[in-house]
């Protein structure tokens, strides 16, 4: 299906998640005999993927959710996804679903997820993958000091008196703290940069420290049901980003140009502390910018900092693109024609993969693979075929080489 600019762009706005916004994802009927090659749009809640997570499909008696679960497999939002999110998420299910599964032989039987409890579950650990980590506290005590903060500000009595005192600030929340720094930006430029000499940077996970430092390191990442510091919603996101940044910044050409450009292919803040970081680097930059062509500098609320944030971590979280000609190169490298041909036109070993049914979409391509994982796991041990390891780049070039329609020869 192809899209214009905007039509592309209020498609992946449409996808945004985090804090139950909607994933955008693509629903198909596995294998239907069908004329017509059809994706029909569906939504991934990541609520829903929290409840299959640590109830219907029991993901939670081996994994765990930052720390809430079982300690038999990794934590699941302990790893950033990467780039792009979608296709990292699916390699990731895929790659390690042998040594699932021969765990799972022995106990508790394989968690079945049709497309839709896929889209649920993959907007959900998305989502869990986002937060904030709690930082270290002893860490953060040093960048305050470091990084100058200490000049101007104290932290329970320690530091300058000519600024505001942060613990109250910092233990309200990284969201809190990530609007407050924002807001008091310009008024702080001129007199950092005058008593430091400097404009002092974050880079990491430097400001997670120094808000835990602030807080007395009794923030923790967020939980249900937590009006402290909740997730934000991507989808709110974008009419803050309407109403604030799409003066200066653009995403996929639709926008301003006097900043950079915010589209997926770029590698945006995950997390509010991240985002915040960014905000804090370019700050005079950006300020200096807006006063030379007349635009006001946007003051944020606490919530629409978590939702700008959230609104830019989503849009990493699309649907992959890929070319058929290389999918069909890739098909053959990984390993899959061994079993369904060189064309994924089907064999005695396995069935026929390409224009079979409605199109494949990178969820819908997941949740068949994670269906069929077992079978495939079997037949695999006894042909003593080597299980293909796959890369995130591949799930485009894969998707596409399957939808595409067999030449004739």
């Amino acid at each position: 299906m192809t899209w214009s600019g905007r039509k592309q762009l209020l498609l992946w706005i449409a996808a945004a998640l985090l804090g139950g916004a909607a994933l955008m994802t693509i629903l198909i009927r596995e294998r239907a005999p069908s004329p017509a090659r059809r994706s029909l749009y569906v939504i991934g809640v990541p609520e829903r993927g929290e409840e299959l997570f640590f109830g219907g499909q029991q993901c939670s008696f081996c994994h765990s959710i930052r720390g809430h679960g079982g300690q038999v497999a990794p934590d699941l939002a302990a790893k950033r996804p990467g780039t792009p999110a979608m296709g990292w998420f699916a390699t990731a299910m895929w790659n390690h679903a042998p040594g699932m599964y021969r765990r799972l032989r022995t106990g508790k039987s394989f968690p079945q997820l049709n497309t839709q409890q896929m889209a649920d579950m993959l907007a959900f650990l998305y989502q869990a993958s986002n937060f904030d980590r709690a930082g270290d506290p002893a860490a953060g005590e040093k960048i305050f000091r470091e990084k100058g903060c200490a000049t101007c500000h104290s932290v329970r009595g320690n530091g300058g008196k000519s600024a505001p005192e942060l613990s109250s600030l910092g233990a309200e929340g990284s969201n809190e703290l990530a609007r407050a720094m924002w807001n008091h930006t310009q008024s702080m430029i001129e007199p950092i940069t005058n008593t430091l000499g400097h404009w002092p940077q974050f880079k990491g996970d430097e400001m997670t420290d120094l808000i835990a430092y602030a807080s007395q390191g009794q923030t923790q990442a967020p939980r249900k049901g937590d009006k402290a510091d909740r997730p934000g919603d991507a989808e709110r996101g974008w009419n803050v980003f309407q109403a604030s940044c799409i003066q200066c910044h653009a995403v996929r050409g639709h926008g301003g140009s006097l900043g950079p450009e915010l589209g997926p292919e770029h590698n945006l803040p995950l997390t509010t502390m991240q985002f915040a970081s960014v905000l804090w680097n370019h700050a005079p930059s950006m300020v200096s910018l807006g006063r030379k062509n007349g635009i006001a500098v946007p003051t944020l609320q606490r919530e629409q900092m978590a939702d700008l944030a959230a609104f830019l971590a989503s849009l990493r979280f699309f649907e992959p693109t890929g070319s058929p000609f290389v999918g069909g190169d890739v098909f053959k490298l990984r390993g899959c024609a061994g079993c369904h041909g060189v064309d994924a036109e089907g064999t005695q070993l396995g069935p026929r993969l390409r224009a079979a049914g409605d199109a494949f979409t990178a969820t819908s391509f997941t949740a068949a693979l994670w269906r069929h994982g077992p079978k495939m796991i079997t037949r695999a041990e006894e042909t003593g075929v080597p299980w293909p390891t796959l890369e995130p780049s591949d799930i485009g070039d894969l998707v596409s080489f399957l939808n595409s329609q067999q030449r004739s020869k």
